[in-house]
C-alpha cells in the first residue's frame, strides 16, 4: 500500500493507525500540496457488504459535518475494490494514549477536553448524528491541545431506526451505553453517557466497569452503579460540581441523564472559573469606614415601627397600632400627637448623645502594615507589637523559595492602614521539603505515577529490560535509590521488566524413529516431551514416532512441551474405521505493534490435557497486521503470545 497513488492525486506515505475495519495511512494530496490522512477499508472485508455499508455510512455522516472540533472529511471514493475516505491529517495523539502517558489528568484539562468533545457532539446532533463510538480512542488531541472527534463509522441519522439487533451490538463495550448494552433505543443520550465515561476515565486514569470478558463489562454497564470517581482516587481532590456532572452522564435510564447536549455544557462551562471568591476571614473582625446620615436632617415623622417588639408593653403596642377604637374622640388623638413628638425628640437627643459619647471614647488610630515578606519570625513580630498590631502565624508550609523560619505571606498587604490591635497574620516557610525516594521495586509501571506523586516526585525516563526474576510489567531497578533523600519535584528513573528473555529453538525431526531416541532428541535441543499417544498404522512400524506436534525446522520457545504420536502397529481388525471428521479453517486476524519491527507470535491451543502449539513465527510488524490460518475440530480455546507476552485469548468453533 506504501507508495500506491489514489485517484491520481493521494500519494500514500505510511501507515499511522489502523482498527477493527480499517487502516489509516499518511498521504500527500499531490494537487493542494498537503498532508491528508487516508482511511482504507482492510482487504478482506471488502467483500463483506455489512462492513462496506458501514464504511460508506461513515463518510456521508462525517461528511456532512464541519467543526473545530470534528476531523474534516475531504473527500471518499472506490478504487480497484478499495474503499478510502481523505481526512484531515492531524498531528498529535488519541486521548487514550494522552491519558495513559499522563496516568490521570488535572480535572482543569478533564473539563476543558470534555467541553470539546461536548461542543463537536453538539454539532453532529445538530445534523441528527450520533456517534455512537464516543471513546478516548475515537479523540485526537493535537500538539496545542485541542480535542478533535473522529472515526464516524457506526454513527447514523437519529430519526432513522436505531434499534440494535441484540446479538449484533455494535460499539465498544466499555465505553457504550446500557441501551447499546441492551440493543435498545439509542439516541443523543447515548453519546453523553460514553462521554461520561471518557471524562471518569480522565479524571482517574482508569474505566468506571471491567471485567475479564465483553459479555460480564456489557452486563456491569447495564446493572451496576459506578463508584465515585472521588473514592476511586482518593489521593487526588475531585471537585464535587465535577462528580456529579460526571455521575448524571453515567445514569442508567436515559430520562436521569441531560437531556441534550446543551445542558451538559451549560454545567461545564459553569465549572471555567465561576466560583465565588471566598472572603477573608479579616474582613469580619476589621470593621469598615461607614457613613452616618446627619442627625440635623431628622424628620419630625421618622418613627421605625420595626423597634417595637413583641417584648414591648401592650400599652405602647396599642399606641403606634392602626387599630385605633371608634370611641375615641378628638381630645384622645391630640394627646396621641403631643407623645409621639415627645417621644421622637427623645430619641433625637439620645442620638445625638450617642454620637458624641462614641467619637470621643471610642476612636482607633490607624498605622500603615510593614512589608514582613523574607524576614525572620521574630523580627517580624517585634515590628508587628512595636506598632500596636497583633502577630499571628496562621501556618507553616514548605517553600524553595523563603528561607525556613521566615515569613512568606502575609494577611494584610504592605502599606495597607489597620487600627491598632488589628491581627496580621503570616506564613512561615518551614524550608525546602525534604523528601526520602519511596521504594518502587517490584511496583507495577502502571502505579509509578500516583506512588511519585504522592511523594512529592515526578517521573522521569523509562526504560525496558528482561528479568526473570520480575514479572512483565514490574520495577526492577530505580535511580536515585530508594531511601535515599531528594528534592520536590525531583525525577525518578526506573526500569520496567519486560519477563524473561524468550530463547526459541529449532524443532528436530523425530519422525519414523523409536520413542526413546525421539524423546532423546527433544531434551537435547531444550524442548520437553509432553504427552505421547498410540495409534495404530498400517504404514509405520510398531514404536515409531507417526506425528509431532510442532513441524521440524520450526523455530519454537525453549521449554515448549511436544507432543507425540506413536505407531502400535497395524489394527488387530479389518473393521472399518471411521474416519476423523475433517479440520476446518479459522482465519484468526492479529494486530501487530508499531513500536518493534519484527515480532516473535506464538498461537497455543488449550486442552484438559495440556497445550499444543498451533503457530510460531517470527514476522514483521510493517504491514500491521496478519492473517494466520487455524486448524481444528469442534470448539477450542486458543491463547495468542506476542513477544512471549499474552496478546489475546479466543474460543474458536470450526465448520
Amino acid at each position: 500500500m506504501i507508495g500506491r497513488i489514489l485517484a491520481h492525486r493521494y500519494e500514500i506515505i505510511e501507515k499511522i493507525g489502523g482498527g477493527g475495519m480499517s487502516n489509516v495511512y499518511k498521504a500527500k494530496c499531490n494537487v493542494l500540496n498537503r498532508f491528508v490522512a487516508i482511511k482504507i477499508l482492510r482487504d478482506e472485508l471488502t467483500q463483506d457488504s455489512d462492513f462496506v455499508d458501514n464504511f460508506k455510512q461513515e463518510s456521508l455522516s462525517a461528511a456532512s459535518l464541519t467543526h473545530p472540533n470534528i476531523v474534516n472529511i475531504y473527500d471518499t471514493g472506490f478504487e480497484d475494490e478499495t474503499y478510502y475516505i481523505v481526512m484531515e491529517y492531524v498531528k498529535g495523539e488519541t486521548l487514550k494514549n494522552y491519558i495513559k502517558k499522563k496516568t490521570r489528568l488535572s480535572e482543569k484539562e478533564a473539563v476543558k477536553i470534555s467541553r470539546q468533545v461536548a461542543e463537536a457532539l453538539k454539532h453532529a446532533h445538530s445534523h441528527n448524528i450520533v456517534h455512537r463510538d464516543i471513546k478516548p480512542h475515537n479523540i485526537l488531541i493535537t500538539e496545542d491541545g485541542t480535542a478533535k472527534v473522529t472515526d464516524f463509522g457506526i454513527a447514523r441519522a437519529s430519526t432513522s431506526s436505531t434499534i440494535n439487533n441484540t446479538s449484533n451490538v455494535i460499539g465498544s463495550v466499555h465505553y457504550f451505553s446500557p441501551e447499546q448494552a441492551r440493543g435498545g433505543y439509542v439516541d443523543e443520550k447515548s453519546d453523553i453517557y460514553s462521554l461520561g465515561i471518557v471524562m471518569y476515565e480522565m479524571i482517574t486514569g482508569a474505566l468506571p466497569f471491567d471485567a475479564d470478558n465483553h459479555i460480564s463489562v456489557a452486563m456491569k454497564q447495564i446493572q451496576e452503579k459506578p463508584v465515585l470517581p472521588s473514592k476511586r482516587v482518593k489521593s487526588v481532590k475531585i471537585s464535587k460540581k465535577y462528580e456529579d456532572i460526571i455521575m448524571k452522564c453515567l445514569e442508567k435510564h436515559q430520562s436521569f441523564r441531560f437531556q441534550n447536549i446543551d445542558e451538559l455544557l451549560k454545567k461545564l462551562n459553569a465549572l471555567n472559573g465561576n466560583i465565588e471568591p471566598v472572603k477573608d476571614e479579616m474582613e469580619i473582625i476589621d470593621s469598615p469606614t461607614i457613613e452616618i446620615p446627619a442627625l440635623n436632617d431628622v424628620e419630625e415623622n421618622v418613627i421605625n415601627i420595626d423597634l417595637i417588639d413583641e417584648n414591648s408593653s401592650s400599652a405602647f403596642k396599642s399606641f403606634f397600632s392602626g387599630d385605633m377604637d371608634d370611641e375615641n374622640d378628638e381630645k384622645s388623638i391630640n394627646n396621641k400627637k403631643i407623645t409621639i413628638a415627645a417621644i421622637i425628640s427623645a430619641l433625637v437627643i439620645a442620638v445625638i448623645g450617642g454620637v458624641i459619647l462614641f467619637k470621643s471614647f471610642m476612636y482607633v488610630p490607624e498605622v500603615p502594615v510593614p512589608d514582613l515578606l523574607g524576614r525572620s519570625e521574630e523580627e517580624a513580630k517585634n515590628l508587628i507589637e512595636d506598632l500596636g498590631l497583633v502577630f499571628k502565624v496562621s501556618k507553616r508550609e514548605y517553600s524553595k523559595e523563603y528561607d525556613e523560619g521566615h515569613v512568606m505571606e502575609q494577611s494584610v498587604d504592605e502599606g495597607a492602614k489597620v487600627k491598632e490591635n488589628y491581627p496580621v497574620e503570616v506564613v512561615i516557610s518551614r524550608g525546602e521539603k525534604e523528601i526520602v525516594v519511596p521504594n518502587l521495586l517490584g511496583r507495577y509501571a502502571i502505579e509509578i505515577g500516583s506512588i511519585l506523586g504522592e511523594a512529592g516526585l515526578s517521573e522521569g525516563e523509562a526504560t525496558e529490560e528482561n528479568s526473570d526474576t520480575y514479572l512483565a510489567g514490574q520495577i526492577i531497578d530505580q535511580y536515585p535509590a530508594a531511601n535515599t533523600p531528594a528534592k520536590e519535584n525531583d525525577k525518578v528513573n526506573y526500569v520496567v521488566s519486560i519477563g524473561p528473555k524468550i530463547i526459541y529453538v529449532k524443532m528436530p525431526n523425530v519422525l519414523n524413529i523409536n520413542l526413546e531416541t525421539a524423546k532423546l532428541s527433544i531434551v537435547q535441543h531444550g524442548l520437553a516431551v509432553g504427552q505421547v499417544n498410540e495409534e495404530p498404522s498400517e504404514e509405520i512400524a510398531e514404536g515409531l514416532v507417526m506425528r509431532q506436534s510442532v513441524t521440524a525446522g520450526l523455530d519454537v520457545e525453549q521449554g515448549t512441551s511436544i507432543w507425540l504420536t506413536v505407531s502400535s502397529g497395524k489394527p488387530e481388525n479389518e473393521e472399518p474405521v471411521e474416519p476423523a471428521p475433517e479440520e476446518g479453517v479459522f482465519p484468526l486476524a492479529i494486530s501487530l505493534p508499531a513500536d518493534r519491527d519484527k515480532v516473535a507470535v506464538v498461537i497455543q491451543r488449550i486442552a484438559l490435557d495440556g497445550r499444543e502449539v498451533v503457530y510460531s513465527e517470527e514476522v514483521d510488524t510493517s504491514e500491521g497486521n496478519i492473517l494466520v490460518n487455524v486448524k481444528g475440530t469442534g470448539t477450542g480455546i486458543f491463547e495468542i503470545y506476542i513477544d512471549n507476552e499474552l496478546y489475546d485469548r479466543v474460543e474458536i468453533t470450526f465448520e
